[in-house]
Parts: C-alpha cells; sequence; structure tokens
C-alpha cells in the first residue's frame, strides 16, 4: 500500500516537473522570438483582433454587471454613521485593485485560451504544424510569439476599459441604491485615490496576458491525437490559466504591496 502511494506520487510529480519544464522552454523560445516580431506583423495584428477587439463585447457586459454588484453590496452594507460618499471610494479600489482586472483574467482565459489551445491543437492534430517545420518555419515563432505579444498589449488594454465601465456602473448603481450623487460618488473617489491603483491594475493585466496566451499555446502545442485530444488541451488551457491567474493576483498584489 505504502509502495503503491509512493509511486503513484513519484509519477505525478514527474509528470508535474515534465509539463512545467515543456511550459518553460516555450516560454523562453517565445520571448527569444519577439526580436523577430516585424516580420510576423501581420499575424501580431490578427492575434490582436482576436484577442481585443473580439473580446469587447463580453468584457462590456461582464465589467458593467460586476459593478452594478458592487454598487449594490457596498451600498447596502455601509453603516449609517459612514457618509455615502465613501461608497465611491471603495468602488474605485475594489475595481482597480482586484475586481478589475482578476475578473477580466478569468473571462479572457475562458475565451482566449480556450480559443488558442483549440485553433492550435486542430492544426497539430492534422499535421500543419509539422508542416511548418518541414518549410523551415518556426512554430513558435509564427504560432505562439504574435499571440503573446498581441496578448500582453491588448490584455491590459481591455482591463482599463473594464475598469472604466465597471466604475461607471457603479456610480450608476450606487445613485440608485443609496441615492448617490455624482458629485459624492467623484469626492470619495477623489480621498482615496492614488496613482499606483492604476498601475497596479495594468500590471496584473499584462502579466495576465503572457500567462493566458502562453497557457494556450502550450496546451494546443501538446495536443494529443483525435477530437478527444483537442478537448482535453482546451479544456486543460481554461483550468490551469484561470488557476495561475489567482496564484498570481496573490504574488502581484503581495509584491506591489512592499513596493508601492
Amino acid at each position: 500500500m505504502i509502495k503503491k502511494l509512493i509511486t503513484t506520487i513519484g509519477h505525478f510529480a514527474a509528470l508535474y516537473f515534465q509539463q512545467l519544464g515543456r511550459l518553460t522552454i516555450l516560454s523562453v523560445q517565445s520571448f527569444l522570438a519577439i526580436r523577430k516580431a516585424p516580420r510576423y506583423l501581420s499575424q501580431i495584428i490578427d492575434a490582436f483582433v482576436y484577442i481585443g477587439r473580439y473580446s469587447i463585447p463580453i468584457i462590456i457586459i461582464t465589467s458593467a454587471f460586476m459593478g452594478l454588484v458592487l454598487g449594490v453590496q457596498i451600498g447596502t452594507q455601509i453603516s449609517p454613521e459612514t457618509p455615502r460618499w465613501a461608497e465611491g471610494g471603495l468602488i474605485l479600489r475594489a475595481i482597480l485593485l482586484e475586481m478589475g482586472p482578476v475578473v477580466t483574467g478569468l473571462i479572457l482565459a475562458g475565451r482566449v485560451s480556450s480559443g488558442i489551445a483549440s485553433e492550435i491543437g486542430a492544426m497539430k492534430v492534422t499535421e500543419q504544424i509539422d508542416a511548418l517545420r518541414t518549410t523551415a518555419i518556426n512554430p513558435v515563432e509564427f504560432l505562439v510569439m504574435p499571440r503573446l505579444v498581441a496578448g500582453m498589449i491588448a490584455i491590459p488594454v481591455l482591463v482599463i476599459y473594464a475598469d472604466t465601465i465597471a466604475i461607471f456602473s457603479g456610480f450608476v448603481s450606487s445613485y440608485f441604491t443609496i441615492d448617490l450623487t455624482w458629485t459624492g460618488f467623484v469626492k470619495g473617489m477623489r480621498h482615496v485615490f492614488v496613482a499606483t491603483d492604476v498601475y497596479t491594475s495594468i500590471i496584473k493585466g499584462f502579466i495576465f496576458g503572457i500567462a493566458i496566451t502562453l497557457f494556450g499555446c502550450y496546451f494546443g502545442m501538446e495536443t494529443g491525437h483525435g477530437a478527444r485530444g483537442v478537448g482535453k488541451a482546451t479544456t486543460h488551457a481554461v483550468v490551469w490559466a484561470s488557476i495561475i491567474i489567482l496564484i498570481l493576483d496573490y504574488i502581484i498584489s503581495a509584491v506591489l504591496f512592499f513596493i508601492w
């Protein structure tokens, strides 16, 4: 029994470090390939459109309702002794520091990582990646690097959009919940606003963008045979991208807490 348990743990540990090593190699190769980005400008633009432009509708919907929910929840929890304008500051900091980048990252993990994994996975199953190698085209430079560059640019921009929409939605919700005026809402935001909150939101979006695109590309490149392999790769990309976003959120918050 103990021998079997140790064998099982060893098997999963070996598998984990094997996958971690492959992911690390792919990440290093992708970042080194950025120096050749001008050669793949059209692929970067296509990836930017897919990651950024096509994600705007879902970002608008999720960020709007995120702000509405925050307005209701915070407004109903404020005690009578607390001035109403304080809700503006609470909503601002909650969105900039946590809700905006994290919710946006999780939504994009579901959309972007799965899309990239399924697309690259289908290319591997149909041997299109092998065809690229036979024509002397590096798959990392042609498939992974453009998506990585596009993700590093597009996702921070989407986070800014999400933050802005969520803040205005929070005001609308606060207005109908506790009758908070725009003047009072702005007063609350000015009372707590610091520029580092904006920088934190953008930094998280930038790092989340790297994680979302790399995990999608990695599991796509590691796809097994057949439609089942593509399905598993898509599922793994979404799950692991979501998990790593939550882990990175804690790490970034802890590090920036000591820096700022």
